[in-house]
């Protein structure tokens, strides 16, 4: 029987042992991602298909027409807004959508003279349908700026590339790829373009108050204000602590390798998501950050990194379709009213290092440049390297077995040193003790016996839950040289799943750790989430370097 098996078949164990966690976990509103496969191949494939259609050169020509100075900067109720306006219908027509706004338009009027255009990709699952995901961007700006919104100078055209052409060209895109796929969403979604967001929210508060669809039916918001500049591949998603388990929903497995998403905390009445949020409605906002050209002239189409948008926006597409077809959509959480960015700092805190087992430093010398007659005497033919101490914590246990500064550890357990991590790792591993091979000087190599302060540590790290994930922790504490490290799990981590299987609770993944390290698993599989990419994790339980050909880590 595989190593593989032998892991999986005591996850089995343990789902058999507790049916009713697993039925928690198949109830659990985050979780409830499971589609019937075929349709999830066809809607991954569609999904797939769609972002290869979003170009920078659409993303560009959108942004660039918003932003243009013929629009004056796009002032709510301007010539320019609603230049703007015709030219978001004519896109929403193009792309088949069908109007969502009043009386059968595209077009939600609100006094004085300003308008939302409105659009909708049908739902196509009878019990789903019903339910609405708003995705919006305001088309708005400020015009030539006045004394209460702009940053100066006042006068000039203040065309708003990144607030928020960029918004509206990611939408676009958005909607233009979703079209070409042919991709039909189990909900349905409302594509709504804002106007008056720089005058108070009003064309988002006006929907809130007179949706154009039933209220009860929208689920979630998703607001794009601003998502332009994108530096050194951050992504803001702010708002997935308005509803359990947002911040896995909103992760992803085809996020770029230079993008990140930082889920801030920061929650404010600064874009349109506010009003769904002040309705008890789950929403996001994505953004990319403010920046020295906010509110100013100088807001032009040539500062965008259009490449960031075109990455913004496939993001936005991949978690539009899976918001869309995932089973249910988790209710508002109240609580997060109460929660704040500074709030996140005591409750994220990272744990501090527990304190050494064995207290040394050392200086590594690889097996090239060790002393081969050395080697020799430990391990015949064994190429091996050697540990020289360079410190040790007075008190310690490596000082209490009498260990010197200047002293050479050629083995542990009886084994060679391989790579330098063997040690270090069998002492985290060892249960009370561990055996060492040192030398020095010119005596003979000695053998002493440490009996190790502290307790052992199977795989390496601690973790905490959160309340606004259940069925999820996040990483604590990472110990150096465990397999944990060594996986390259870090702080700050979500933790989603053990052995392609979710679970329901702490409890329940500490568990199912302890049953598959006690059926003698040599590896465990864990989904993991580094900021904001979704990833399998194989955790080697096995010591590195040890009875293997290639000793690398």
């Amino acid at each position: 029987m595989s190593l593989v098996t032998n892991s999986r078949m005591a996850l089995v164990h343990w789902r058999c042992r507790h049916p009713a966690l697993l039925l928690a976990v198949v109830a659990s509103l985050h979780l409830g991602l499971c589609l019937d496969v075929a349709r999830a191949g066809d809607q991954d494939a569609a999904i797939e298909a769609a972002i290869a259609t979003i170009t920078e050169g659409e993303v560009r020509e959108h942004a660039g027409l918003l932003a243009d100075d013929t629009l004056e900067g796009r002032a709510a109720g301007s010539r320019g807004g609603i230049a703007a306006a015709k030219y978001i219908e004519k896109k929403l027509k193009e792309a088949g959508l069908e109007p969502a706004g009043d009386r059968g338009s595209y077009i939600q009027r609100f006094t004085p003279g300003y308008q939302n255009v409105i659009g909708m990709i049908r739902g196509t699952d009878p019990q789903l349908r019903d339910q609405y995901i708003v995705v919006g961007a305001h088309f708005d700006h400020v015009g030539y700026g006045n004394q209460s919104n702009s940053n100066g100078p006042i006068g000039y055209i203040h065309n708003g590339a990144d607030d928020n052409a960029s918004g509206v060209a990611a939408l676009l895109e958005i909607i233009d790829a979703l079209h070409r796929a042919g991709w039909q969403p189990r909900r349905s979604i409302v594509f709504a373009f804002w106007d008056g967001e720089e005058i108070n929210l009003l064309g988002s508060r006006h929907w809130v108050r007179q949706p154009t669809v039933p209220r009860e039916g929208v689920k979630l918001a998703i607001n794009a204000d601003m998502v332009g500049r994108l530096t050194n591949g951050r992504l803001e998603v702010a708002g997935t602590r308005t509803a359990d388990g947002l911040r896995q929903l909103f992760s992803s497995p085809r996020l770029p390798e230079e993008m990140r998403l930082d889920f801030t905390w920061e929650y404010k009445e600064n874009s349109d998501h506010w009003p769904f949020y002040v309705d008890d409605i789950p929403s996001l906002l994505i953004h990319t950050g403010l920046h020295s050209d906010y509110h100013r002239p100088s807001d032009d189409i040539e500062k965008l990194n259009v490449a960031g948008i075109r990455q913004a926006a496939a993001y936005l597409l991949e978690v539009i379709g899976r918001a869309a077809d995932v089973d249910a959509l988790p209710e508002f959480r109240p609580a997060s009213r109460s929660e704040t960015a500074s709030m996140r700092a005591q409750r994220e805190a990272p744990l501090s290092p527990l304190p050494p087992r064995l207290g040394l430093r050392w200086l590594w010398i690889p097996a090239k440049t060790a002393d081969a007659a050395r080697a020799d005497e430990v391990a015949q033919g064994a190429a091996v390297g050697q540990m020289r101490v360079t410190e040790v914590t007075p008190g310690s246990a490596a000082d209490k077995a009498g260990l010197k500064i200047g002293d050479v550890i050629v083995a542990a357990d009886g084994r060679p040193l391989a790579v330098e991590a063997y040690l270090p790792a069998a002492v985290l591993a060892a249960k009370d003790s561990i055996r060492l091979d040192v030398a020095r000087g010119d005596e003979p190599v000695r053998t002493v016996d440490v009996a190790l302060d502290g307790e052992p540590s199977s795989i390496g790290f601690s973790w905490r839950p959160d309340s606004a994930a259940p069925g999820a922790v996040f990483v604590t504490r990472v110990i150096p040289y465990s397999p944990a490290a060594r996986a390259k799990i870090g702080v700050h981590d979500r933790i989603y799943g053990i052995e392609g299987e979710p679970f329901a609770d702490q409890e329940a993944l500490l568990e199912g750790v302890r049953e598959l390290i006690d059926s003698g698993a040599e590896t465990i599989t864990f989904e993991v989430e580094t900021a904001g990419r979704l990833r399998p994790v194989e955790v080697d339980l096995r010591l590195p370097g040890a009875d293997r050909d290639d000793p690398s880590l």
